[in-house]
């Protein structure tokens, strides 16, 4: 068998770091849901995720490497109350595994051997179906809800005018599909985050980790409402997305190292999102603005980073040194 690449190893070792994290945030939501459809998902979905990360562990020491620390036991306080509603602990996994699937899209196009190929053909196929439960789930109990509906086209058409490219000032032309799907769920997703970071920020240990929790939710509520006023300017109105029933809980279920860990996750996918829109517009003015807000995510992330690196909880990727 061909040794294992760097951009193999890269994805293992950092999809063992997502998939330990995802195992502590769902052992402590089994610990504080009761209702069965819930735990069933959440059951089906750490019994999967464990067999991935022995997997893992696994491909990594046939090739003599080490394990990544990642998250363990000491990173999930089981005896912590509930934070939330019980249904936002199933937005909660939701929105973990369509970070799933778009960073398991990634690394497959990375992927040149045949296991390592296969692997990630499987976790992007149970991040699929996981994400379909979550949905499946939230609508049938009216916590969930979809992108707007737009009257569909009786024929095609084609672009006649220059001025479909304009976007600045008074000229600008009604948003198309594209262009609402891609802002919606930029929507969506800061919606989520604002909530989960004004909840996590009760009951973190360090200051420093609160008011960037903090400033977090300040900057998702920034992001949710300036897109929104998009959508409105186009005569679409907003869907009334769900709320987070936040809980009096001081108790963290989860240690600072891991909420940081997220919260960067959560901040590499926004800038995914920006760029993805970017690149469907052809309205000049959503490419300015979304450039804009991945600048600002950016200093959010950075920010973020240091504060990691100041109490040493950022485990260093595995330096790049050629074999001879």
């Amino acid at each position: 068998m061909k040794p294992m690449s760097s951009s193999e190893y890269a994805n293992l070792w950092s999809t063992y770091q997502k998939k330990t994290m995802v195992l502590r945030i769902m052992e402590h939501a089994l610990q504080v849901t009761t209702q069965k459809d819930i735990q069933s998902i959440l059951r089906y979905a750490h019994q999967e995720e464990t067999k991935f990360v022995k997997e893992i562990t696994q491909l990594l020491q046939k090739e003599g490497a080490c394990i990544p620390e990642g998250f363990d036991e000491t990173d999930v306080n089981r005896n912590a109350d509930r934070l939330f509603d019980q249904y936002y602990y199933i937005r909660f996994l939701r929105m973990l595994m369509k970070l799933g699937i778009a960073l398991n899209a990634i690394h497959l196009t990375m992927a040149y051997r045949n296991d390592v190929h296969d692997f990630f053909s499987r976790t992007s196929a149970h991040s699929n179906k996981v994400f379909g439960m979550c949905t499946n789930c939230l609508l049938q109990v009216g916590n969930g809800t979809i992108p707007p509906v737009i009257q569909m086209p009786d024929h095609p058409k084609y672009v006649v005018d220059e001025k479909y490219l304009s976007g600045f000032h008074f000229r600008k032309r009604h948003l198309n599909a594209s262009e609402v799907s891609i802002i919606y769920h930029i929507i969506e997703n800061n919606n989520f985050g604002a909530q989960l970071m004004n909840g996590l920020s009760k009951g973190v240990q360090h200051s420093d980790v609160r008011k960037y929790l903090q400033k977090g939710q300040e900057l998702s509520i920034d992001l949710y409402q300036s897109y929104a006023k998009v959508l409105q300017e186009s005569g679409i109105s907003v869907p009334a997305l769900p709320g987070a029933v936040i809980t009096q809980s001081k108790m963290s279920p989860y240690s600072d190292k891991l909420i940081m860990y997220l919260v960067n996750l959560l901040c590499s996918f926004g800038l995914t999102s920006n760029a993805l829109g970017t690149t469907f517009s052809l309205r000049p003015d959503l490419p300015l603005k979304m450039a804009l807000a991945a600048r600002d995510i950016f200093s959010f992330a950075k920010e973020g980073a240091k504060i990691m690196i100041e109490h040493q909880w950022m485990e260093e990727v595995p330096e790049a040194i050629v074999k001879d």
